[in-house]
C-alpha cells in the first residue's frame, strides 16, 4: 500500500510540473544549439555539435520520400534503391564504400545502416575523425549516395535476389496477419497497397529503367536533408555540406511530392 501511495504521488508531480503545462496547440520549440539551413537548390540541412563521444561525427542523408511515391510498377524499388547505394557510386566502385567504412571501424550493419519507411528514406553513416580525410570521404559517400549511384544492369539483377529473401525471411504468422489488417485500416488510402518490401512479382520481373526512373524523379536536393551531429564544429560542419551539395540540381519538370 505504501508503495502504491508512492507511486500515485509520483504521477501526480509529473503530471503537473509537465503535461499539465502543455497544451496540444503549443509549437514544438527548437534546441537553440541546433543550426538549421537551406542551401539554394533547396536541400535542408541541420547541424549540432556534440563534443562526447569525442573524435565521432554521424552523419545522415534524409531522403522524403519512401514507398508510398512508387508507381504502381515500382513496389518495392523505394526499398531497392536504398540497397542499390551499397552496389557502386560514381566514386565508390562496387564494395568500395563497405571496404572504406570497414577500414576506418565502422561495422556494416551495426553503425552503417539504412532504411525505408512509407514516407522516408534514411541512411547513417558514422565516421570516426581520428584520422584526416575521413570525414572528407564520408561526405563524399553522402554525396554519392543522393545523386551518383550508378545503377548498373549487373548490380541491379544481383540485387534482386537479396531483396526476395528479405522479403521471404519475413513471411512470419505476423507477416501474414498484418498484410491482412493492413489493408482494412488504411481502405481507401495509397497507405494500404505500399508497403516498403514491396510485391516479390514486381520486384522479380522490373525493367531496369524503373528503378532508374524512381532514382531520377525522386532523389533530388529539395527532398532531402543532411544531418550533422558530433564532435565538429558548426562551421565546418556548413562549409562540408556547401562544398558537397551545392551543386545537386533538381530536375526540369520535377514531380510533385503529394501528401497522402
Amino acid at each position: 500500500m505504501k508503495l502504491k501511495l508512492i507511486l500515485s504521488a509520483i504521477l501526480v508531480l509529473v503530471t503537473f510540473l509537465g503535461f499539465g503545462q502543455l497544451k496540444p496547440t503549443d509549437p514544438l520549440t527548437i534546441d537553440p544549439k541546433v543550426k538549421i539551413g537551406k542551401l539554394e537548390n533547396g536541400l535542408t540541412f541541420y547541424v549540432r555539435q556534440n563534443k562526447k563521444p569525442e573524435q565521432r561525427v554521424e552523419l545522415r542523408l534524409v531522403l522524403n520520400a519512401g514507398s508510398i511515391n512508387e508507381d504502381d510498377d515500382q513496389q518495392g524499388l523505394a526499398h531497392m534503391s536504398e540497397h542499390m547505394a551499397f552496389n557502386g557510386t560514381k566514386n565508390f566502385k562496387k564494395n568500395d564504400i563497405v571496404s572504406f567504412l570497414q577500414d576506418i571501424g565502422v561495422g556494416f550493419g551495426n553503425d552503417l545502416n539504412a532504411y525505408t519507411a512509407f514516407d522516408e528514406t534514411v541512411y547513417i553513416l558514422p565516421i570516426p575523425t581520428d584520422k584526416p580525410g575521413n570525414l572528407e570521404k564520408g561526405f563524399q559517400v553522402l554525396e554519392d549516395w543522393a545523386h551518383n549511384v550508378t545503377y548498373l544492369n549487373e548490380d541491379i539483377e544481383g540485387e534482386r535476389a537479396i531483396i526476395l529473401e528479405e522479403s521471404r525471411l519475413g513471411k512470419g504468422a505476423g507477416d501474414r496477419m498484418f498484410k491482412k489488417i493492413y489493408p482494412k485500416l488504411f481502405a481507401g488510402s495509397k497507405y494500404a497497397n505500399r508497403l516498403p518490401i514491396g510485391v516479390d512479382s514486381i520486384i522479380k520481373t522490373f525493367p531496369p529503367d524503373a528503378i532508374r526512373r524512381f532514382y531520377k524523379t525522386w532523389y533530388r536536393p529539395d527532398l532531402m536533408a543532411v544531418v550533422v551531429v558530433g564532435d565538429i564544429e558548426p562551421a565546418k560542419a556548413e562549409e562540408m555540406i556547401r562544398k558537397h551539395f551545392s551543386s545537386l540540381t533538381n530536375p526540369a519538370n520535377e514531380t510533385k511530392r503529394l501528401a497522402f
